[in-house]
């Protein structure tokens, strides 16, 4: 009775080893092959196989053959094929102990060619079904399987039977890492959908988030545009009438008053007036100038792919970007002579506004913003300098992906520069970044003068 518990708790311990081995492999091959490896030295065999059920077939196929010597694959599963079809058509395992001596066994011709003393074959199961079995057998006469040892390869077989199906889980999702349309076409299992189906959601999430971000803003934009050319445009245009009639009026009761004789006061009262009337003048133009520098930049009439002098848009960037400019930051532009551009004006407008207002935030005192435009006879390249404190090189990486932002909470969304990327790639263009720290940074934009095809157009 000691001996025999004895023999069990080695047995159990060695099954705890083995199982720690082959589960720390998650490499579907290897992991076969580690089971194969370890049934073979468990039950001192010569020779196994391990056998799977087929995925298309249904049938038992050899996945894994060990010291087979002069015997092929299809000469294995001939020779077995009758302990095979029991394991699988019974479900039960099926010992051949010291063949042909023991009693009530009929050795078949291949037996006593290969002269086997001792065969042994168990199911092996996952989840309560069949998916293959292991199968060993031995020629040596000094040592063919025993009774005990059927129990002590099923208890190993089902060990198998779950790292067999871990190494399948993560092989598959090792494919959905890899490849997302043959994730989507060839998932079948419910854990990989399930996987699937969140890390799709999840990708989805950030370009929709992106898209609409962008599009909320430009039509925002296009809407407040619109209301400023309303709202404006209107009362400009009466205060602009009324004061045409005012400088007629002002002409006339000017010459009256020299007719009359030259009043110091009236004279003075006059020249403040006329002071009066330019700067009113001189303000509704300015007021004027804005509304179309506005509808200039949102290119609210120019919404389709269409030729643009880009020159045009940075200027405009430039208006509006003024107020963080004034006093503290010089903008250098070196125009180049540059063809117009067929582009969605509006978006390029975008990138224009997004880069410069990039480059005035990170001057913090006073510095100077250059920017260079150039073509060749295949690319317009369009470059933004800053003199400002630079992006250091373990971030520079980053800055174009979706949320990340260095300026803090509720400053930025940290989706500016990341939907500058992505419009510069829908014109099939890029954007590179180079950056000093302490000396600043230059973001250069290449757009191709060829025309996309309508695949490589924007949505």
């Amino acid at each position: 009775m000691s001996t025999q518990a004895n023999i069990t708790h080695t047995q159990l311990m060695t099954l705890y080893e083995v199982s720690k081995k082959i589960n720390s492999q998650l490499n579907y091959r290897k992991v076969l092959d580690e089971i194969m490896d370890s049934a073979i030295e468990l039950l001192q065999a010569e020779k196994g196989v391990l056998l799977l059920k087929h995925s298309g077939s249904g049938d038992l196929t050899v996945e894994v053959a060990r010291f087979l010597d002069k015997r092929s694959i299809d000469e294995v599963v001939a020779l077995s094929n009758t302990v095979i079809q029991k394991v699988e058509h019974e479900k039960k395992s099926v010992l051949i102990q010291n063949i042909p001596e023991t009693y009530g066994t009929q050795a078949t011709l291949s037996q006593k060619r290969y002269k086997l003393k001792s065969v042994i074959c168990v199911p092996l199961y996952c989840k309560n079904k069949l998916i293959g079995a292991i199968y060993l057998d031995t020629a040596n006469p000094d040592h063919f399987f025993k009774n005990e040892d059927i129990a002590f390869l099923e208890g190993f077989a089902n060990l198998a039977g779950i790292a067999i199906e871990n190494a399948q889980t993560y092989n598959e999702l090792e494919k959905l890492n890899n490849n997302l349309e043959t994730r989507v076409k060839d998932a079948t299992h419910e854990i990989q959908k399930q996987h699937l189906e969140l890390k799709n959601a999840y990708e989805n999430l950030k370009s929709t988030q992106t898209q609409l971000l962008r599009s909320e803003k430009m039509a925002s934009l296009g809407m407040l545009v619109a209301g400023i050319a309303h709202e404006i445009n209107t009362p400009i245009g009466a205060i602009n009438s009324n004061m045409d009639t005012f400088s007629r009026s002002f002409e006339k009761l000017h010459g009256l008053a020299n007719a009359k004789g030259q009043n110091p006061k009236i004279s003075k009262t006059l020249g403040i007036l006329d002071k009066i009337a330019k700067v009113n003048l001189d303000a509704c133009n300015r007021v004027s100038r804005i509304v179309k520098t506005l509808k200039n930049f949102a290119r609210l009439d120019e919404q389709d792919f269409k030729k643009v002098n880009l020159h045009e848009g940075i200027d405009s960037t430039l208006a509006l970007t003024a107020h963080l400019n004034k006093g503290r930051i010089e903008v250098v532009k070196n125009y180049g002579d540059i063809p117009p551009l067929e582009c969605y004006a509006s978006q390029l407008n975008q990138v224009f506004m997004n880069v410069l207002v990039n480059c005035s935030q990170a001057i913090e005192g006073k510095g100077t913003i250059t920017i260079l435009t150039e073509s060749d006879d295949k690319e317009i390249c369009l470059s933004f300098s800053d003199t400002g404190k630079g992006i250091p090189a373990d971030i520079i990486e980053k800055i174009f992906d979706p949320g990340f932002t260095t300026k803090g909470v509720g400053v930025g969304t940290g989706l500016g520069l990341s939907i500058t990327h992505k419009i510069v790639d829908e014109h099939r263009g890029r954007i590179e970044v180079q950056s000093t720290v302490g000396k600043g940074t230059t973001f250069t934009v290449h757009l191709p003068l060829q025309k996309p095809t309508p695949n490589d157009q924007a949505d």
